[in-house]
């Protein structure tokens, strides 16, 4: 989701004056480069949003006294935080994105959160984005809003920052094939598959390597699954990293283990490397992956489907180079930045126009 506002951030900079309004993990160096005012919001996501009544006051005499034209929120937790402060201060201009698949049923006291969830996003949105179509069809079945309130914008990336031959970083180096992902490390991701999938390849070719970027809560617990399978000396951890183009290099495969997907940016990003791409066949990942024509797609939570999908690769790597090749040219024609920043921009301009 960060990545997506940066973009957004630096897309939208010339033609908007910016305000941004996040909780401190949003916060960026890029993002402060482009807008006009940060304002930190003290969300703690593990509780409901609107039980923080202040934070709602807060934001609402920010918009105010910003005198704030379009507010675009981002998320369900703190979208929600942004639209009844919307609501407060009088601006009736509201654009939501949805990123991800919601499973209410995994949020305290869901049947009230679902209720307020709704009541927000009909009194104070005008425009519901998802950035997938299986997101979209995923939030019709709640019928929390009508189906004309929702359009599709998928995620976008800049192609030119990604390259089988960028800028590799030097201080990493494998003696055989690399197997990769980036991720939050959390349950939805699948990454756990991923290691089971690890160690079944790691008997049948044991000079292969698996690296995982990014950190989160089941981080510990992956270091230490990974010990128990006896494949730590194979799989590295690199943790967070901010320049994923300089480590899209190292990977001869991307994989995305994931049980529930909105849309991956980390899929484009490595298609737009020319890497070809394993990912489970779930959300908005069918959008992106023709299957035998720029990656392969497994079912989810199967690790010997997802090895054997990595092996076939390996065993083919002028296949596996020509899916990567399709790929970049898929992620040109329909997952562009600028096609992105495009329909955004229209959005913002229909939502803007005088009643």
């Amino acid at each position: 989701m960060i990545k997506h506002i940066e973009t957004l951030f630096q897309g939208m900079g010339k033609d908007y004056q910016l305000y941004l309004a996040a909780p401190p993990c949003c916060d960026s160096s890029l993002l402060r480069s482009v807008a006009r005012d940060v304002y930190l919001l003290p969300l703690d996501e593990s509780l409901h949003p609107l039980e923080n009544w202040r934070i709602v006051c807060s934001l609402a005499q920010f918009i105010s006294q910003e005198k704030i034209d379009l507010v675009h929120t981002h998320g369900i937790r703190a979208g929600m935080v942004g639209q009844a402060a919307s609501l407060i201060a009088g601006c009736g201009k509201v654009v939501a994105t949805i990123h991800n698949m919601i499973n209410y049923g995994m949020i305290p006291f869901s049947k009230a959160f679902q209720t307020m969830h709704g009541i927000l996003m009909r009194r104070a949105v005008h425009t519901v984005i998802t950035v997938s179509e299986a997101i979209k069809k995923e939030i019709l079945k709640y019928r929390l809003f009508p189906p004309e309130m929702v359009t599709v914008i998928y995620n976008g990336v800049d192609v030119n920052l990604f390259s089988k031959k960028g800028c590799l970083d030097r201080k990493f180096s494998f003696n055989g094939p690399v197997i990769g992902t980036v991720a939050r490390l959390e349950p939805a991701k699948g990454i756990k598959y991923l290691l089971d999938a690890a160690a079944i390849i790691d008997k049948e070719y044991p000079w292969v390597y698996f690296v995982i970027v990014g950190d989160g809560p089941e981080r510990n617990f992956l270091q230490q699954y990974a010990a128990r399978l006896g494949i730590e000396r194979k799989v590295f951890f690199f943790g967070f990293r901010d320049d994923v183009p300089n480590i899209l290099p190292l990977f001869d495969i991307a994989v995305i283990p994931s049980v529930q997907e909105g849309l991956s940016i980390f899929c484009l990003e490595a298609l737009a490397a020319g890497c070809p791409v394993v990912a489970s066949d779930v959300g908005g990942l069918t959008e992106i992956i023709i299957p035998r024509k720029n990656g392969l797609l497994v079912p989810p939570k199967n690790p010997r489907a997802l090895a054997d999908a990595i092996i076939a690769l390996l065993k083919n790597r002028t296949w596996a180079a020509a899916l990567g090749r399709q790929g970049r040219e898929m992620v040109e024609q329909k997952f562009s930045y600028e096609k992105m920043l495009e329909r955004t921009k229209k959005i913002y301009a229909q939502v803007l126009r005088p009643e």
